[in-house]
């Protein structure tokens, strides 16, 4: 295990199954992350600048922890409601992906929204922005940004 990467988080990948329109939001345990808190963003629009807070998250594919295998957005939409529950993904144009720091085992729906996740973890974001730098020869990664 790299001295970096000894983070761990749970992802919620948000899924409207089609055949009965329901939302489900599959989770997954993914080892080997680093997670940054409380980084600045500064955006402009209209000649204003704002700075917010939020957490960066760098998921390594370097090396073996154990995850489940991790598939782009949109062949994570491809796949059948069952399929999901066998891999994960990091999709930031949804705007429904969470992203927990640790390991969690609420699931969300009836029973708990996604609301009371929000309440219950100080660190639980939605995923805003996601750089796949897997394709690289060395540290090959996912950069995540949530707020």
């Amino acid at each position: 295990m790299s001295v970096l990467f000894t983070d761990t988080m749970t992802v919620y990948n948000y899924y409207r199954d089609s055949e009965t329109e329901k939302e489900v939001w599959n989770r997954s345990v993914v080892k080997g992350v680093q997670w940054s808190h409380n980084k600045s963003e500064v955006s402009v629009s209209g000649g204003i600048q704002t700075e917010n807070k939020v957490e960066k998250i760098t998921v390594d594919f370097q090396r073996k922890y154990g995850n489940k295998p991790y598939l782009p957005p949109n062949e994570y939409k491809k796949l059948s409601p069952e399929e999901c529950r066998n891999y994960w993904t990091l999709d930031a144009k949804s705007g429904q992906d969470m992203l927990v720091l640790g390991e969690t085992d609420q699931e969300i729906g009836k029973q708990y929204r996604v609301s009371e996740l929000k309440k219950d973890y100080q660190y639980a974001v939605i995923v805003t922005a996601v750089s796949d730098n897997r394709n690289r020869i060395r540290l090959k990664h996912i950069k995540a940004v949530g707020k």
